[in-house]
């Protein structure tokens, strides 16, 4: 069976002119090789009104000699009901609806939300289907929208950001850094950089490991070197070797001390090149979900360590789309377990 067509404006403008020499429908039908209903239809649900001064009149509407096919009106028509028709994608069901009300209300993303439904068993849905249900008119009244990454109450476009340059001494570029980093096949390659507070005073240090997306986060006093150093050294000293092999930085000035933590650590350290962040967008992409709890201008010498370390807890415990909708806990923990296991570990 051939897919049915929707009749194009050049099928209405031969409509219309078979229509005017007086063809019958049936005729029209087999000039363009249609359905003899497809004729009908088209030309009794898209006449227009026409050349009758009081249109609106019960009278004038109940006569069928004031009502014309034009092709142009036809078309016109045409478009506005497929508009009209496309409607918003439904939450299928209850548990469906609730489901994406409750994890949409723990900041979790419409494709998270997607998968995670789909892994356990909840429904199958698109992230798309989400974003519509979400901006959608009913939906209004929920404000869902404050629960999105970015709490635009319209979806806008990403325009990203310019990164900065600084002198790092001995930096060793990322040119040098072994291709097994880039393949993510490898677990201990981590990417570090800072989220600055209000007034660039405070500051959080923050690594993330590319494999398994794993974050730590530290609230330092002051984005100096050293505090970045004490920060970084304080948290990976207790991770085994094969926990912390490579770590690459953005070239900011609080990464200066970078020969004395790779001395500490037995860790190599490596620097993206300027403006180019998405050499380090694991990292990239974990500082944009901890600005999801501390939004630019935040002064984080008010913002606790207990309120820090719940912003970790929250995205290790996340599950993502590239770990199979595993969280980095549960990855992070699963390469640990395998570290112990190998006879290189220390």
């Amino acid at each position: 069976m051939n897919q049915y067509k929707h009749l194009s404006l050049k099928e209405r403008e031969e409509i219309y002119d078979l229509y005017q020499s007086g063809k019958k429908k049936n005729e029209i039908a087999e000039t363009l090789s249609r359905h003899p209903s497809t004729i009908g239809r088209e030309i009794k649900r898209n006449k227009t009104m026409i050349g009758v001064r009081n249109n609106n009149h019960t009278e004038a509407k109940s006569k069928s000699e004031n009502y014309h096919y034009l092709p142009d009106r036809a078309q016109t028509k045409y478009m506005m009901r497929r508009k009209e028709s496309k409607q918003l994608c439904p939450l299928k069901t209850i548990d469906l609806y609730k489901y994406v009300i409750e994890k949409l209300k723990m900041h979790w993303s419409p494709q998270i939300i997607a998968g995670r439904a789909k892994r356990e068993g909840v429904g199958n849905i698109s992230h798309e289907c989400i974003y519509q249900f979400i901006y959608a008119k009913a939906s209004k009244g929920l404000e869902l929208h404050q629960f999105l990454p970015r709490s635009h109450k319209k979806r806008r476009k990403w325009k990203g950001r310019k990164g900065r340059r600084t002198l790092i001494p001995n930096r060793i570029g990322i040119e040098k850094r072994p291709e097994s980093v880039e393949s993510r096949q490898e677990f201990g390659h981590w990417e570090g950089d800072s989220v600055v507070g209000i007034g660039k005073k405070s500051a959080l240090n923050t690594n993330r490991e590319r494999k398994t997306r794993l974050i730590m986060i530290s609230k330092i006093k002051r984005k100096t070197a050293k505090c970045t150093r004490l920060a970084t050294v304080k948290r990976f000293k207790s991770l085994p070797s094969e926990a912390r092999r490579t770590n690459t930085y953005d070239n900011g000035p609080e990464f200066t001390e970078h020969q004395k933590i790779a001395e500490k650590l037995n860790m190599n350290i490596y620097f993206a090149n300027p403006y180019h962040s998405w050499e380090r967008g694991t990292n990239e992409n974990g500082n944009g979900l901890i600005r999801r709890f501390l939004p630019k201008k935040t002064d984080f010498d008010q913002i606790s360590d207990a309120k820090i370390k719940q912003i970790e807890n929250w995205i290790n415990n996340y599950p993502m789309k590239c770990l199979g909708y595993k969280t980095p806990n549960e990855a992070f923990q699963e390469e640990l377990l395998l570290c112990q296991k190998s006879k290189n570990c220390t």
